[in-house]
């Protein structure tokens, strides 16, 4: 019959991850859940230490493209940090319990800064053709601003729906022009690329410059910047398939053919 003091950490282990995955699934703020309890939304920031993390948290959330409230994120945080807690501590073992604090907490950090990865290497990748197009839109004799505004309402995808997007703000009277829009898109998204093509833009307009030469500067730079990522990947990938190969493979196969041999000279020295 199992002991009655794992049974009950069990349980609440259990209800811990279910409050988390609930948290995680509804639709509602934190700080609306927790409205009856009498927690207030500047509580749950000061939950937070200090003000700057907060922020960086929204930063980092917005450029994983995500549309979750950092409060929300610290509570399944912190929920599964404490669910590996008790399942540390239902095991009878305190280290077990402090590294399942360390793995609720690091785990979504991780998991954060693999979208934000991703994220930046595929508008990265549609960064690319994007500026082919709009050179090719350019030597038809179209402004850059007019250029850039039909190759974004024509191809699809993240970036260009983003750009089509600053464009259109940039047009209202008043309004921060399309170079600002794009160098704060940029550093939102540490892009340094799309600042390069700001700053293209922005010397055609002030000093009359020619951005057909600047940009297909750049395309090329960002092909040649990716396929050195690609050949260096593809060379991680082949040591990841040789490693496994030499040790499953060709140690068995060495084991083999010198087992004759081995057994021979064993039996010589007897």
């Amino acid at each position: 019959m199992p002991d009655l003091g794992v049974f009950i950490e069990s349980l609440a282990a259990g209800g811990l991850f279910g409050g988390a995955v609930l948290i995680a699934g509804r639709g509602r703020r934190v700080d609306a859940m927790t409205t009856p309890f009498g927690l207030a939304p500047a509580m749950i920031a000061r939950l937070l230490h200090v003000r700057s993390v907060r922020d960086r948290l929204v930063r980092d959330i917005g450029r994983a493209g995500w549309h979750e409230s950092p409060e929300r994120a610290v509570v399944f945080a912190v929920a599964l940090a404490a669910c590996l807690a008790v399942l540390g501590l239902g095991l009878g073992s305190l280290l077990l319990s402090g590294l399942g604090v360390a793995a609720g907490f690091g785990l979504p950090l991780l998991v954060l800064r693999g979208a934000i990865n991703r994220r930046r290497r595929r508008l990265e990748g549609e960064l690319v053709p994007l500026l082919e197009l709009f050179t090719l839109e350019l030597s038809g004799g179209g402004g850059p601003i007019s250029a850039l505004g039909a190759v974004t309402m024509q191809v699809q995808g993240e970036l260009a729906a983003d750009l089509r997007r600053l464009l259109i703000a940039s047009q209202v009277a008043g309004s921060a022009s399309f170079e600002s829009r794009l160098v704060e898109y940029s550093e939102r998204l540490e892009m340094p690329a799309v600042a390069s093509l700001a700053t293209i833009l922005a010397a055609s307009r002030e000093y009359g410059t020619g951005v057909v030469q600047g940009v297909r500067a750049l395309a090329t730079d960002l092909r040649r910047a990716q396929r050195r990522a690609l050949i260096a990947h593809s060379r991680r990938a082949l040591n990841h398939v040789l490693l496994p190969a030499a040790v499953g493979v060709l140690l068995p196969f060495l084991a083999i053919l010198m087992f004759p041999a081995v057994t021979a000279l064993q039996h010589n020295l007897r």
